[in-house]
């Protein structure tokens, strides 16, 4: 009887995995993730017929969630999501490098490419320009990078594969008689404290959502003994208004409104992030709505954030991604907030003249309520060819070294130009490259300058639109830059505040400058569709400030029938045309 049990006990503790035979008292990673029932060897490999700790962590991998690794893993039950993960842009970084090959003269136009994959093939002392400062200054924001880095470097941890996104604990180790394994926790109720760790830089979406502008290196203000406005150890922020999503009582997270198929891939390649992105400003309040019924991951998501599944959901136009947190509530949409499932009526998109007027069908409604947009002058880019820097792709340091530096940062009510969606949007600075190259003997060159604009989304949104005459009779929202704008006998004047040359730029336009009065474009854009207004189109915004003058607001009746106003001014029957008419 004795000989039996000695037999089974063995066959009793493999039925649970022999390593939680020393692992027992490690806590779970989530309630969908139960160490009991799932085991450790599930996630970490290993082998489980084994009391021998040596046999027992052969083969074990300590992150499974690295994307080499998930592939095995985490895809037993996620492998759709794994696939999509793979190909995203957060992880290949295609479009980030395939534009700075373009700013750097590298390419005539912009092509996709494999991104980092592409760069781990090509030796060191092979890479471009272009792509030694991806390598070196850009490829650290890259979900699967090695988190034991960052811990080295004494910077914010990014990386890690999936945990880079859901991990939203740390894990601790108590060891001792009795070890204790306190699991680091995930959840999809992602905080976006994580998604700042990256969305930090470039265009600044992340601080600006929460009303922060990264100061010129201003360490203000100084409390208590310390500099408390801190981006990271080198660089700090001012206070600024933040978005409404997040200003409001809603405090809506970026999950609130970004989908998963938008931020983990929807399986394909794209060349740039809006491409990727399946949500607009109307899927919230002018939503489309279907039943519920048609989309399983709809009943699945809701459960998950314990967010109750309405009979009908709102519906992204883009990509056809339910959006299970919005939901048909008889004639109101309600918003669920994902971190806590608390509820909240969003407001529908009014039918106002100034939403549905023939001459704003052209608008993005980033155009009118986006607050203000940070603005990025001047990229000094310093190359120093006997200096050696961190490649985040090689994992060790190489040939050249990087100093970046920045003519100076505004916040400012954005310029407007048409984006990429061929619609009018606010617009910065989206590259303004000033190379200087240090050869090794101390020789000094500037091979070539590109100054570029980008538009976007710059997630500063306000309740109140900017005004009538801010968008038609400031310089700035034009793209002409800073400086006085006239009109004189039906010509327009401009007259630029920042004197390029005089500042030691070797550019004859202000560098603040997207175009000229004529719709002459100086600087260029790394979307197709993109541009800056041409003279036709500035001739109308400018000469409408001729109306605005007097009616500028939309509860004017000239806008009622704006094209009868405008006829009835031409045949001399309003009381301002023979004045303005001269």
């Amino acid at each position: 009887m004795k000989i039996v049990f000695l037999i089974m006990l063995p066959l009793l503790i493999f039925a649970q995995e022999s390593c939680l035979t020393c692992h027992s008292n490690t806590t779970n990673i989530d309630p969908y993730h139960d160490v009991k029932s799932m085991g450790c060897a599930s996630c970490h490999g290993g082998d489980i017929k084994t009391f021998t700790k040596e046999l027992a962590h052969k083969n074990m991998v300590i992150d499974p969630a690295r994307l080499e690794h998930a592939q095995i893993f985490c895809a037993k039950c996620h492998k759709e999501i794994v696939h999509r993960v793979s190909k995203s842009i957060m992880n290949t970084q295609s479009g980030i490098l395939d534009v700075l090959r373009y700013q750097f003269k590298e390419r005539k136009s912009i092509s996709q490419s494999g991104g980092i994959a592409d760069l781990k093939k090509i030796p060191s002392s092979k890479l471009t320009l272009a792509e030694d400062h991806f390598s070196k200054m850009c490829a650290a924001c890259h979900i699967n990078q090695d988190e034991n880095i960052f811990k080295k470097a004494g910077i914010v941890k990014r990386g890690g594969g999936c945990v880079d996104c859901h991990r939203v604990s740390k894990g601790i180790i108590y060891k001792g008689k009795h070890p204790k394994i306190i699991h680091p926790k995930m959840s999809i109720k992602i905080p976006s404290s994580n998604c700042l760790k990256c969305h930090n830089r470039s265009n600044r979406i992340g601080l600006s959502y929460f009303g922060k502008f990264e100061s010129e290196g201003y360490g203000t203000p100084y409390k208590d003994g310390k500099l408390t406005h801190k981006v990271d150890k080198n660089r700090y922020y001012y206070d600024l208004p933040a978005d409404i999503h997040h200003s409001n009582k809603s405090k809506l997270d970026c999950i609130d409104c970004h989908t998963e198929k938008g931020v983990m891939g929807d399986g394909k390649t794209h060349l740039h992030m809006e491409d990727a992105v399946d949500i607009s400003c109307a899927d919230c309040h002018n939503p489309t709505f279907d039943k519920s019924s048609k989309y399983p991951k709809a009943s699945l998501l809701s459960a998950l954030h314990n967010i109750p599944l309405a009979k009908d959901i709102a519906i992204s136009r883009r990509k056809g991604s339910p959006l299970y947190n919005i939901a048909k509530d008889g004639k109101k949409t309600t918003l669920y907030r994902k971190r806590d499932g608390k509820k909240f009526i969003i407001k529908p998109l009014i039918d106002k003249p100034y939403h549905t007027s023939p001459m704003h069908q052209r608008l993005d409604c980033t155009a009118c309520h986006s607050k203000w947009t940070p603005s990025c002058y001047g990229c000094h880019e310093v190359y120093f060819k006997d200096g050696k820097q961190y490649d985040w792709i090689k994992k060790r340091a190489t040939n050249g070294q990087w100093l970046e530096l920045r003519s100076y940062l505004r916040y400012e009510t954005p310029a407007l130009a048409i984006g990429y969606n061929k619609k009018i949007m606010p617009t910065a600075p989206g590259c303004q490259v000033l190379m200087d190259i240090y050869e090794k003997n101390g020789t000094h060159k500037k091979p070539f300058h590109s100054f570029a604009y980008a538009a976007w989304d710059p997630h500063t949104t306000s309740k109140e639109s900017r005004s009538c005459k801010d968008c038609h009779f400031k310089p700035q929202a034009i793209g002409l830059g800073a400086g006085r704008l006239d009109i004189k006998s039906g010509n327009i004047t401009f007259t630029p505040l920042y004197q390029s040359q005089k500042n030691g730029l070797p550019i004859e336009y202000p560098i603040d400058a997207l175009i000229d009065k004529s719709g002459k474009e100086f600087q260029t854009f790394s979307r197709e569709s993109a541009r800056g207004f041409n003279q036709q189109e500035v001739k109308k915004i400018v000469n409408a400030y001729k109306c605005i003058i007097c009616h500028d607001k939309w509860s004017d009746n000239i806008y009622r029938d704006f094209n009868m106003s405008k006829k009835m001014f031409k045949d001399k029957k309003t009381k301002c045309s023979r004045e303005l008419i001269k």
